[in-house]
Protein backbone atom coordinates (compact mmCIF):
# COMPACT_ATOMS: atom_id res chain seq x y z
CA UNK A 1 0.00 0.00 0.00
CA UNK A 2 2.80 2.30 0.80
CA UNK A 3 4.24 1.48 -2.54
CA UNK A 4 1.36 2.56 -3.80
CA UNK A 5 1.14 5.67 -2.86
CA UNK A 6 4.98 6.34 -3.46
CA UNK A 7 4.47 5.59 -7.28
CA UNK A 8 1.05 7.84 -7.11
CA UNK A 9 3.26 10.53 -5.56
CA UNK A 10 6.34 10.21 -8.12
CA UNK A 11 3.48 9.78 -11.40
CA UNK A 12 1.84 13.07 -10.05
CA UNK A 13 5.53 15.19 -9.74
CA UNK A 14 6.65 13.66 -12.94
CA UNK A 15 3.41 15.35 -14.65
CA UNK A 16 4.06 18.38 -12.99
CA UNK A 17 7.83 18.96 -13.94
CA UNK A 18 6.72 17.81 -17.45
CA UNK A 19 3.78 20.68 -17.91
CA UNK A 20 6.10 23.30 -15.82
CA UNK A 21 9.04 22.70 -18.05
CA UNK A 22 7.05 22.61 -21.92
CA UNK A 23 8.37 24.94 -23.90
CA UNK A 24 6.27 27.98 -25.90
CA UNK A 25 6.24 27.88 -29.46
CA UNK A 26 5.39 31.28 -28.99
CA UNK A 27 9.12 32.81 -27.72
CA UNK A 28 9.86 33.03 -30.74
CA UNK A 29 7.25 34.73 -32.58
CA UNK A 30 7.14 37.71 -34.92
CA UNK A 31 5.62 40.27 -33.30
CA UNK A 32 7.25 43.97 -34.71
CA UNK A 33 3.94 46.35 -35.56
CA UNK A 34 5.40 47.56 -38.57
CA UNK A 35 8.58 48.45 -37.47
CA UNK A 36 12.50 47.64 -38.17
CA UNK A 37 13.76 44.78 -36.68
CA UNK A 38 17.55 43.49 -36.84
CA UNK A 39 17.85 40.01 -36.03
CA UNK A 40 19.67 37.53 -37.37
CA UNK A 41 17.32 34.47 -36.15
CA UNK A 42 14.33 36.51 -37.32
CA UNK A 43 15.74 37.28 -40.60
CA UNK A 44 16.60 33.59 -41.40
CA UNK A 45 13.43 32.25 -39.80
CA UNK A 46 10.49 34.67 -39.70
CA UNK A 47 7.73 33.28 -41.97
CA UNK A 48 5.08 35.23 -43.85
CA UNK A 49 2.39 35.53 -46.83
CA UNK A 50 3.08 36.07 -49.76
CA UNK A 51 2.74 39.51 -51.52
CA UNK A 52 4.57 41.60 -54.35
CA UNK A 53 6.95 44.96 -53.73
CA UNK A 54 5.37 47.26 -56.24
CA UNK A 55 7.22 50.31 -55.05
CA UNK A 56 9.86 51.28 -52.65
CA UNK A 57 11.98 54.36 -51.98
CA UNK A 58 13.81 56.76 -49.15
CA UNK A 59 13.24 59.78 -48.71
CA UNK A 60 15.44 61.27 -45.48
CA UNK A 61 15.40 58.52 -43.20
CA UNK A 62 12.36 56.77 -44.17
CA UNK A 63 11.64 53.97 -46.22
CA UNK A 64 8.40 53.38 -48.10
CA UNK A 65 7.05 50.16 -49.55
CA UNK A 66 4.03 49.45 -51.81
CA UNK A 67 2.92 46.21 -51.70
CA UNK A 68 0.17 43.97 -53.14
CA UNK A 69 -1.35 40.56 -51.57
CA UNK A 70 -4.46 38.56 -51.57
CA UNK A 71 -7.17 39.65 -48.78
CA UNK A 72 -10.48 41.63 -47.85
CA UNK A 73 -8.95 45.14 -46.69
CA UNK A 74 -5.61 44.94 -45.37
CA UNK A 75 -6.74 46.43 -42.40
CA UNK A 76 -5.46 43.38 -40.16
CA UNK A 77 -2.37 43.19 -42.10
CA UNK A 78 1.30 43.52 -40.13
CA UNK A 79 4.34 43.96 -42.37
CA UNK A 80 7.60 43.38 -40.52
CA UNK A 81 11.21 44.83 -42.09
CA UNK A 82 13.87 42.70 -40.70
CA UNK A 83 17.45 43.25 -40.84
CA UNK A 84 20.06 40.67 -40.96
CA UNK A 85 22.14 42.00 -38.08
CA UNK A 86 25.57 41.51 -40.49
CA UNK A 87 27.35 44.77 -42.41
CA UNK A 88 29.10 43.61 -45.37
CA UNK A 89 32.65 45.71 -45.24
CA UNK A 90 32.70 47.38 -48.31
CA UNK A 91 32.32 51.00 -49.72
CA UNK A 92 29.41 52.18 -49.48
CA UNK A 93 28.87 49.37 -46.50
CA UNK A 94 26.04 46.92 -47.30
CA UNK A 95 22.79 45.06 -45.75
CA UNK A 96 20.49 42.47 -45.96
CA UNK A 97 16.80 43.44 -45.32
CA UNK A 98 13.65 41.34 -46.03
CA UNK A 99 9.84 41.92 -45.57
CA UNK A 100 7.61 39.63 -43.80
CA UNK A 101 3.77 39.68 -44.57
CA UNK A 102 1.69 38.42 -41.44
CA UNK A 103 -1.79 38.28 -43.33
CA UNK A 104 -4.48 36.46 -41.89
CA UNK A 105 -7.47 37.70 -44.50
CA UNK A 106 -9.22 35.40 -46.35
CA UNK A 107 -10.79 36.75 -49.17
CA UNK A 108 -10.27 37.12 -52.67
CA UNK A 109 -9.68 40.48 -53.14
CA UNK A 110 -5.91 41.87 -54.40
CA UNK A 111 -5.50 44.38 -51.96
CA UNK A 112 -2.61 47.08 -52.24
CA UNK A 113 -1.36 49.25 -49.09
CA UNK A 114 1.70 51.30 -48.73
CA UNK A 115 3.68 51.13 -45.62
CA UNK A 116 6.63 53.65 -43.68
CA UNK A 117 9.30 52.43 -41.92
CA UNK A 118 12.26 54.62 -40.14
CA UNK A 119 15.51 53.01 -40.89
CA UNK A 120 17.63 55.56 -39.23
CA UNK A 121 19.29 52.57 -37.02
CA UNK A 122 20.55 50.93 -40.09
CA UNK A 123 22.98 53.77 -40.05
CA UNK A 124 26.51 53.07 -40.38
CA UNK A 125 30.10 55.01 -39.71
CA UNK A 126 30.24 56.31 -43.19
CA UNK A 127 27.83 58.69 -44.79
CA UNK A 128 25.60 55.93 -46.85
CA UNK A 129 24.44 51.93 -46.93
CA UNK A 130 23.53 49.89 -49.88
CA UNK A 131 19.94 48.32 -48.74
CA UNK A 132 19.25 44.61 -50.53
CA UNK A 133 16.22 43.53 -50.09
CA UNK A 134 15.45 39.76 -50.03
CA UNK A 135 12.39 39.27 -53.49
CA UNK A 136 13.50 42.58 -54.83
CA UNK A 137 16.28 43.19 -57.68
CA UNK A 138 16.79 46.90 -57.06
CA UNK A 139 19.15 47.94 -54.50
CA UNK A 140 18.54 51.19 -52.26
CA UNK A 141 21.21 53.60 -51.55
CA UNK A 142 20.63 55.14 -48.16
CA UNK A 143 22.43 58.41 -47.14
CA UNK A 144 22.21 60.32 -44.20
Amino acid sequence: MKRNVILAHLFLISILLGIVSCKNDDDNALNCNNELLISSFQYSNADGQMFEINDLGIEGDILTIQLSSGGCNGDSWQLCLIDSGAIMESFPPQRQLRFVLRNNENCLAYITRSYSFNISDLQTETNSVVLHFNGYNDSLLYEY
